[in-house]
């Protein structure tokens, strides 16, 4: 079989762009075409809590038969309120203590990048900067992909290394400094006309400023300290997915599970089934839900008694025992040859009763939402 079905092709380009896929510079399979993307992105939390309206622009260009330039712009707006710490209240019951209504940040990003297409390999090179008002990040990825058996069986390794500056809005000028370096490889099989796998390993090293700034811990003998977290973090993800084509439904089914660990005692797994199906017009929809748990972090504690003798501390929610459930829903339409739009949302609803063990509670629980309009262009 030298190449995957036309129903299952287009269903699985609609999965790579929906909510939660990352789709990399890589994952391009042609050196030929010009192309163009815009999108808008607008999220919130509920509670007066944060809202983010994000903007990108893509953009691809061929040089010569066999390589490609890459750019992408990224304007982020961030404001609202955030949880800063836990403060015993009326009975002894912790609540959450946030921020005034008055976080306000922004953030622009840019990377720029090239692919080179040599046979049966693809290697990609970018080069990225990213600038808040109290964080600053340079970073290069590297990848290298390699088609087989008639390009139905894809493998591919990855690095990417980032070196980071994190101050205050206190301190604006006062940068402490981390790294972080990323791994991966996967591989990606077409089983047949109708189905494929794809699974992938992921390792990621950090070292240096890990903390939060912005965050407090609450200790009954003390008052209030900094959080504080280790220096160093490694971080190991497994991801599996498998998208089948089902003719008597003329519908697709994907699945993806994951699961990932790391030496802060934080373990997480997901479960993200969705429905996806072709209608006439060249409208495609997709539908689905998506589960998530996770323990807490060794040092995290909703409220401290007293300081931990070794220094570490955290109270952050993210760092909390939690799991979610999320709707997620796509609609993408192709309007003549060279242009499509597409529309995609998110409903999560953060639980500490869906946590898969560990230290939380139910204070930090609240639901986010997303919607994302994309616009494509392809010559």
């Amino acid at each position: 079989m030298a190449a995957i079905s036309g129903k299952l092709a287009a269903l699985t380009a609609a999965a790579m762009a929906l909510p939660g896929v990352h789709t990399r510079a890589a994952d391009l399979t042609s050196p030929n075409p010009f192309s163009a993307e815009a999108s808008h992105l607008e999220y919130s939390e509920s509670g007066s809590r944060m809202s983010v309206r994000v903007n990108q622009a893509t953009g691809t260009l061929p040089v010569t038969d066999n390589v490609l330039l890459v750019g992408n712009y990224i304007q982020d707006v961030m404001s609202g309120a955030s949880p800063i710490f836990n403060a015993p209240g009326a009975g002894g019951d912790p609540h959450q203590v946030l921020t005034g209504a008055s976080v306000f940040d922004r953030r622009e990003a840019e990377d720029i990048g090239g692919v080179l297409f040599a046979g049966d390999n693809q290697f990609t090179l970018r080069q990225g900067w990213s600038l808040e008002n109290d964080y600053k990040s340079i970073w290069t990825s590297i990848e290298a992909r390699r088609f087989a058996n008639q390009k139905n069986t894809t493998f591919a390794v990855g690095a990417a290394f980032n070196d980071d500056g994190v101050s205050s809005h206190d301190a604006p000028h006062d940068y402490r400094t981390r790294i972080k370096r990323d791994f991966f490889a996967g591989v990606t099989q077409i089983i047949n006309e109708r189905s494929l796998f794809e699974v992938s390993l992921a390792y990621s090293y950090s070292n240096g400023y890990l903390s939060d700034p912005y965050k407090l811990v609450f200790v009954q003998s003390t008052g209030l300290l900094p959080d504080a977290r280790p220096s160093q973090r490694r971080q190991f993800a497994l991801t599996g997915k498998y998208l089948a084509y089902v003719p008597a439904i003329d519908s697709a089914f994907q699945v993806v599970e994951s699961l990932s660990t790391d030496n802060w005692g934080l373990r997480s797994g997901a479960l993200e089934v969705q429905w996806k199906k072709e209608l006439p017009g060249e409208w495609l929809v997709s539908a689905g839900g998506r589960l998530y748990s996770q323990s807490s972090a060794d040092f995290y504690k909703v409220v401290f008694q007293t300081a931990p003798g070794d220094g570490l501390h955290s109270s952050d929610y993210r760092m909390a025992a939690f799991g979610s459930m999320a709707w997620l829903a796509s609609v993408t339409k192709q309007i003549g040859r060279n242009f499509s739009v597409q529309f995609s949302a998110e409903r999560s609803y953060r639980r500490y009763s869906l946590r898969s063990g560990g230290t939380g509670f139910d204070g930090d629980d609240y639901l986010w939402s997303f919607y994302l309009a994309t616009l494509r262009a392809q010559f």
